[in-house]
């Protein structure tokens, strides 16, 4: 049975999935993903309505003043409410461009995209009930809507730097047992068929510890795309770990943690610019956050090594950021790292502020590159550096979601709703 992702527990989904260190299979909904995040437990489906109303043109760009210099690095995309609204670089103009039918009344239409960095073409998931997910592309305006698949279910498309090809997770039909074979695929963001190219593998596969399988789903290409940074997340209990699979050969290594207790955690990690190695946190499947720390994984070999790091219990929110520096909004919490306390409120650790910082690729004392602090459970880097996206959730009533540049200039507001769950850049000016 295909389950619909509903409004009400779509914002929770997200900050238990970015606060979260581990998280189980995703049976049947996709985890909304930016640049990447674990795969969740399906939320519960609602009625469906007699009849769901046709796709309509998206309305009129909501018209705002703007500002005579560019805030944004690039246009940005935001799911609201289940469609796909774009902000321009002055941060005040944006359109909704989206306009599809939720399957059920309180539900999400849209609950997974992704934006080609090439281009700008959007590839999207558009829910249904007892039927699979459409996956939909459409030109960075929202244009040229084209359904590219509807027969099969697929999860977290991620499109290539190239811009040509896009992996995608196919998950078990349970309607239609044995009907396809779950695990990471290949497709022409163009259209044709999926290729699969790492199968799940079932409980009973003696490379796998523990007798509990693996699902494979795929969070972010290496720089050179020639890799597939993944989500390797147990099919019966709850347990994630990072992994990087050879797109050419569908070779897999698990990224290694430093003790036998703890795992590369599944929450977003940083590729570094030459592809030959991933930055990432480790975690205990016990406990709700990850441990304190910064490791760098050998791409090809999954070997890892800590980066030394002042202070070393440093509180760290994902995703890091590696380019010239590696970034992380750092906790700006005094004391006692509460990871480190066995009393630490689950409630009390999602309220804490961070602060954006930096240190040098190979270890150091972290440097706050701002003045303020933020509660936050996501956020999405620029690729020159100059600033990060977040979601900032002080508000109980809403999220706001922000510009801060790494300049220490004032942050920007560029959006507020109930409902944001995800965020991509457009494609970037030939000019910056």
């Amino acid at each position: 049975m295909f389950c619909i992702q509903l409004r009400a527990v779509c914002l929770l989904l997200a900050l238990l999935l970015m606060m979260s260190a581990c998280a189980g299979s995703p049976a049947t909904v996709p985890t909304t993903i930016a640049p990447t995040v674990a795969p969740a437990a399906a939320p519960t489906a609602a009625t469906p309505p007699t009849a769901a109303p046709a796709p309509t043109a998206p309305p009129a760009a909501t018209e705002m003043p703007t500002s005579a210099n560019a805030v944004l690095p690039a246009p940005l995309y935001v799911l609201d409410t289940g469609q796909i609204v774009r902000i321009e670089r002055d941060g005040v103009t944006r359109k909704q461009i989206t306009n599809e039918a939720p399957p059920a009344p309180d539900a999400l239409a849209i609950v997974q995209f992704d934006v080609s960095p090439v281009d700008g073409t959007l590839v999207y998931l558009v829910q249904g009930i007892g039927t699979p997910p459409v996956l939909v592309r459409t030109d960075a305006d929202g244009g040229n809507r084209a359904t590219l698949l509807d027969s099969m279910p697929v999860a977290a498309p991620v499109i290539a730097p190239n811009g040509a090809t896009m992996a995608l997770r196919v998950f078990e039909d349970y309607e239609r047992p044995g009907t396809y074979t779950p695990g990471l695929y290949l497709m022409p963001v163009a259209g044709g068929e999926p290729r699969l190219i790492l199968a799940d593998k079932p409980a009973t596969d003696p490379s796998i510890e523990g007798g509990d399988g693996r699902g494979f789903e795929a969070v972010a290409w290496s720089p050179d795309g020639t890799k597939l940074l993944v989500h390797a997340f147990s099919l019966s209990v709850e347990l994630c770990e990072l992994a990087i699979v050879d797109v050419a050969s569908g070779g897999i290594v698990y990224l290694a943690a430093p003790e036998p207790n703890l795992v590369a955690a599944c929450t977003a990690a940083a590729w570094t610019l030459d592809s030959k190695a991933v930055y990432f946190s480790v975690a205990n499947p016990g406990k709700g956050f990850n441990e304190p720390g910064i490791w760098r994984g050998d791409a090809m070999s999954g070997a890892a090594t800590s980066v030394p790091i002042e202070p070393s219990d440093a509180l760290l929110h994902m995703p890091f950021f590696a380019i010239d520096r590696l970034y992380a909004f750092v906790s700006s919490a005094p004391g006692e790292n509460p990871v480190s306390s066995p009393a630490a409120d689950p409630a009390e650790l999602m309220a804490l502020s961070y602060t954006m910082s930096s240190v040098p690729l190979t270890g150091g004392a972290f440097a706050a590159l701002r003045s303020d602090a933020h509660q936050l459970y996501q956020a999405l880097w620029a690729s020159d550096g100059s600033g990060a996206v977040i979601f900032e959730s002080s508000d109980p009533s809403a999220v706001r979601l922000l510009w801060l540049p790494t300049d220490g200039s004032p942050g920007v507001e560029l959006y507020k709703g109930t409902d944001l769950y995800s965020v991509r850049w457009g494609k970037r000016s030939q000019k910056h």
